[in-house]
Parts: structure tokens; C-alpha cells; sequence
């Protein structure tokens, strides 16, 4: 049978054989076609190949980075990894501006003039690190770690580790902000109330049809490069369907088998009108209604599983899929072909994401999502929604005996927010500050993240860094100077992850875990420093 891949493949190795007058080309080309080796295309020298793992967003895929004469020249794809299978997008090739990005700081900046002036003075580490550690001091022995705030992005893997789990927890701050809240929280909470634990994986390799709500997950995922490939994969060699509910035709919904529109913010009554049809037509599978063994669908806890199927189906009768049209604009029919085309399928995997989720009541439309998927038997077999398996790095402990840590509840939100049950209201951090009712920090610092625009209300965040009386001191840890860092009183240089070492986790729809270590490809620029190492030095002062 011709594939896609192997037309591909076939193409790449007639290539290689091609000749001029029967003569074989450079062998040079067979090794780049295979990858993992480069060539410098002024010298003809070949480049030092450095492995390591990619940090532009966090899919963390594993890289190769190829250096001549001291300098990283390219970023390429590990053709090793069963996960990404050498594939990278261009925001990971284009990591290489990180390095050489002209507002690079290279030295620790403390602010001389007015907050947000511009005037700034060249310091020694000594003296941030001596500044930074009294402050912290002061706030320790006066009884107040948690006026010490620390707010970050997307801090992944070992840096996380040593960070939160060691230095932040052993200095006794419990207020620390992220950016999880406007990201996917209610994700993350729906599958916490109903697996116990978060994290899509999908066996998109052994599938047979896909049900998507709202992601554009050729376009941007959390492991976008190893869903893309294999998702395409399917739908190209294997002809999967995949149908797309989207309030506009994304990259995702144009490549997708069918594009259904739909009203933002009503997935749910679709998901529910689906399950209807499933539960009343009797099209659900016995392995997937084990799932209501665990769950309290009826007011007996120990009701047998017939009972809880009764339960269930009449819970989900007034969702009828007419009910489902008036509110999210998807004709019955639609609803009613999809929902029997889902539960024949078999197997199948139900998606979703901020399309879907990030909106008002969006953990109970994953809940209902879990739900469909379940009922159909799609979850936890082979072609439906898998166990997510990532490398498992035994992390340092630390000292036995943590003081207890102490938080102020500005990552709560305001009162009458909807604060989510296991996730910061990260995002409302400036509105709670502004308020004071929950108390002020003192030092506020982030790391790997954007303040200003990182959320909504980009003036009001300004305003807010701007403000002395609110913030009394501030600390960026950034490798750039940015809208951000141009707002704080003192900035500390931090090395790219080019230029660190780190180790990742990240989880494979492989489901073979693989363990990646990122290491410098260059020696840092200037007097940078890995945060991770400032954070030991720190607590040694």
C-alpha cells in the first residue's frame, strides 16, 4: 500500500540515488535526509550537533542545535524521538533569535530614575542578590514570607522543581501566582473531578474517527508537534474523519473532514444532545458504562451499574437534540447523524479545548466532553483517549522539615468571583492588589512570564506596575528587556534555555516515556545566569 509517508520516504531516497552521469552524490546527503548532522554552507565544515530539548512553548520538543564557531547557526528536529519523529514547527527553529534577540540583558539592572523612566544603572550580582536577600530577610524575620510574591509562566520540569517545590516552599511563601487560570483551568479542573488527574493523550495512531470540540490542535496544542503529525497522519494514510465544532474555520476546522459552526459558548448543549441520542437509542458500550461504577448519577451510592444506565438516560432526556439547535445554531440531524456516527465508530477520540472550555461554565462542558467519550467506550482503549506517560525524574526532597507556608489570598480572585477548586484566579492577581483586601506584597518578582500582557486590561496592568504604593518593589527575571521589565526597579538577566541545563517530562502519545536533557548549546552571553542557580545562591544568603 502507498502512503503518504511512504511516497515520501520513496521520494527522499530517489533523491539520494539521483546522479550526474551515474555517479553517486556526496553520502553528506543521505545523512542529511536521515538527520541529526549539518553542514555549514560557507566552509562545507560540518557543525557541532548539540541535543537538547526545545522551550517555546510547552510541548518541549526534543531538538538538535548546530553550532559553528562558537555560535548556534541552526535549530533542528531529533529524528531519534519516537514522539515528535524529527518533526519541529517554526517557533522552535526560531528559537535562535532568543540568543542573539538585540534587547537582550546581559547584566544585572537596578532602576535610578522614576518607575517606568527608563533610567537605569549596571550593577554586580553581588549587589542584586545582596539587596534582593535583605528584603526577603526583612519580610522572613518579621513574620511575613508570604508578602514575598512570586508570579510566573510557564515554568516547566526541573526548573519548577527547584523553584516552587524547593526554594519558594523552604523560604515559607505560599503566594504564588501562574498563568494556568486564563490558560486551561477548567480543563484541568473537570478532569481532576472525573479522573482524578489532568492531561489529554490520544491514541490518534490506532483511531478511527474524531470528534473535536473547539481545538485548533494542528495549529497550537500543549504537544503540538506529536498530535499534528499523528492526527494528519491518520486522516491522510488512514482516511480518519475528523469533524470539527468551531466558532470559525480555523486551520484546524479547514483541514478537518467537516466544519460544523456553532455558537460560542454552547458546545455543551450539543455534548449533552449527543449523549442523549447515545443513552436513549442504546448505542452506548458496556466497557464504557463501567465509568458509573464511580460515579453518582443516582442518590444510592451503591446502586448497581444497570441502575445507574437508568439514571443517566433520564437525566439526559429533556437534552434532546431540537433542545440543543435553538441554543447552539446546529441543526438536530446534525446533532442526532454525529452522535450515532461517534458510538459506531469505534474506536474514536473526543477533543476539545478553549474553543469549547474557556468560557463561562467550561469545566462542566469537559465534564460533559469526559462523559461522551466515556459512553462510547473511548476511554482508556486502544484509539481513544490513553493514559498520558511521560519520563519520571526522581527530583531532589530537600529538607525534612518546611516551615509552613504562608500566602496571601491574592491569587484567589475578589469576592463573588468564581474561584475554580485546585487552580489560582491567577489572572484577577492586579484587580485583587488594586482592591487591598486581601493585602499587598511587598517584593513582587515573575519569571517566564509578560504582566503587562500576559492577561486582559493591558493599561490597568500597567498602572498597576507603575504604582509604588501597590507595588512598594518589583524584580523581572527575563532575558529581554520588555514592555515588563521596563516597569520594574531591578532586572536579573536570565539565561535562555539555549543556554542551560535542564531535564523535561514532557508526556508522549507514544506512550513510551522519553527523557530528555537540555543542555547549553553556547556558553551564556554577558553575565546571564540560570534562575534555577541565583534561586540556590539566594538561599545560601
Amino acid at each position: 500500500m502507498t502512503t503518504r509517508r511512504n511516497f515520501l520516504r520513496l521520494g527522499a531516497v530517489s533523491a539520494a540515488a539521483a546522479t550526474a552521469g551515474g555517479l553517486a552524490v556526496p553520502e553528506t546527503h543521505a545523512v542529511l535526509a536521515k538527520g541529526g548532522k549539518d553542514y555549514s554552507s560557507i566552509t562545507k565544515k560540518e557543525r557541532q550537533a548539540v541535543p537538547s530539548a526545545c522551550w517555546q512553548c510547552v510541548s518541549r520538543c526534543p531538538i538538535i542545535g548546530y553550532v559553528e564557531d562558537g555560535k548556534l547557526a541552526k535549530i533542528g528536529g531529533q529524528f531519534d524521538s519516537i514522539r515528535t519523529h524529527g518533526a519541529l514547527c517554526a517557533k522552535a527553529q526560531a528559537g535562535i533569535n532568543q540568543i542573539y534577540d538585540p534587547d537582550r540583558v546581559l547584566h544585572p539592572m537596578r532602576r535610578v530614575g522614576a518607575r517606568g523612566e527608563g533610567k537605569w544603572k549596571r550593577i554586580s550580582w553581588d549587589e542584586a542578590l545582596d539587596e534582593l536577600a535583605g528584603r526577603l530577610k526583612k519580610l522572613r524575620d518579621d513574620g511575613h514570607p508570604e508578602k514575598f510574591m512570586f508570579h510566573y509562566g510557564r515554568m516547566k520540569a526541573s526548573s519548577s522543581k527547584l523553584i516552587k517545590s524547593l526554594f519558594l516552599s523552604n523560604y515559607g511563601t505560599g503566594t504564588v501566582g501562574n498563568h494556568t487560570a486564563i490558560c486551561e483551568a477548567a480543563k484541568w479542573t473537570a478532569q481532576e473531578l472525573t479522573w482524578g488527574s489532568h492531561y489529554d493523550n490520544w491514541d490518534f495512531d490506532n483511531t478511527r474517527f474524531v470528534l473535536n470540540f473547539g481545538s485548533n490542535c494542528l495549529e497550537a496544542h500543549t504537544n503540538h508537534t506529536s498530535v499534528a503529525n499523528r492526527l494528519m497522519n491518520a486522516m491522510v494514510d488512514r482516511n480518519v474523519r475528523m469533524v470539527t465544532f468551531d466558532v470559525r474555520l480555523s486551520n484546524t476546522a479547514a483541514k478537518s473532514s467537516e466544519w460544523v459552526p456553532i455558537k460560542p459558548g454552547t458546545d455543551m448543549a450539543v455534548v449533552l444532545a449527543m449523549s442523549q441520542v447515545i443513552m436513549s437509542e442504546d448505542l452506548y458500550r458496556l466497557e464504557g458504562i463501567r465509568f458509573l461504577e464511580f460515579c453518582r448519577v443516582t442518590p444510592e451510592v451503591t446502586a448497581s451499574t444497570e441502575a445507574k444506565v437508568r439514571a443517566l438516560t433520564a437525566h439526559l432526556k429533556k437534552y434532546t437534540p431540537e433542545w440543543a439547535e435553538e441554543i447552539s445554531g446546529v441543526p438536530a440531524d446534525k446533532i442526532r447523524a454525529l452522535a450515532r456516527e461517534l458510538a459506531l465508530a469505534r474506536p474514536a477520540c473526543v477533543i476539545s479545548y478553549r474553543g469549547a472550555v474557556a468560557h463561562y461554565r467550561g469545566a462542566d462542558t469537559e465534564r460533559a466532553v469526559q462523559m461522551l467519550a466515556a459512553i462510547t467506550g473511548n476511554i482508556d482503549n486502544p484509539g481513544g483517549r490513553c493514559k498520558a506517560v511521560g519520563a519520571k525524574w526522581k527530583y531532589p526532597k530537600g529538607p525534612k522539615k518546611k516551615p509552613k507556608a504562608k500566602k496571601l489570598k491574592v491569587v484567589d480572585g475578589l469576592k463573588g468571583d468564581a474561584a475554580l477548586p485546585t487552580h489560582h484566579v491567577s489572572h484577577r492577581v492586579f484587580d485583587v492588589i488594586k482592591d487591598g483586601g486581601a493585602g499587598r506584597p511587598d517584593v513582587y518578582m515573575w519569571y517566564c512570564y509578560q504582566p503587562v500582557y500576559s492577561n486582559g486590561n493591558c493599561q490597568g496592568n500597567i498602572d498597576v506596575l507603575m504604582d509604588e504604593s501597590l507595588l512598594p518593589f518589583t524584580v523581572a527575571v527575563t532575558p529581554f528587556y520588555d514592555e515588563s521589565a521596563a516597569l520594574s526597579d531591578m532586572i536579573l538577566p536570565d539565561a535562555t534555555y539555549l543556554e542551560r541545563w535542564d531535564w523535561e517530562d514532557m508526556v508522549s502519545p507514544a506512550q513510551i516515556p522519553e527523557y530528555y536533557i537540555r543542555q547549553p548549546m553556547v556558553k551564556p552571553l554577558g553575565e546571564v545566569r540560570d534562575f534555577a542557580d541565583v534561586c540556590c545562591e539566594l538561599a545560601e544568603r
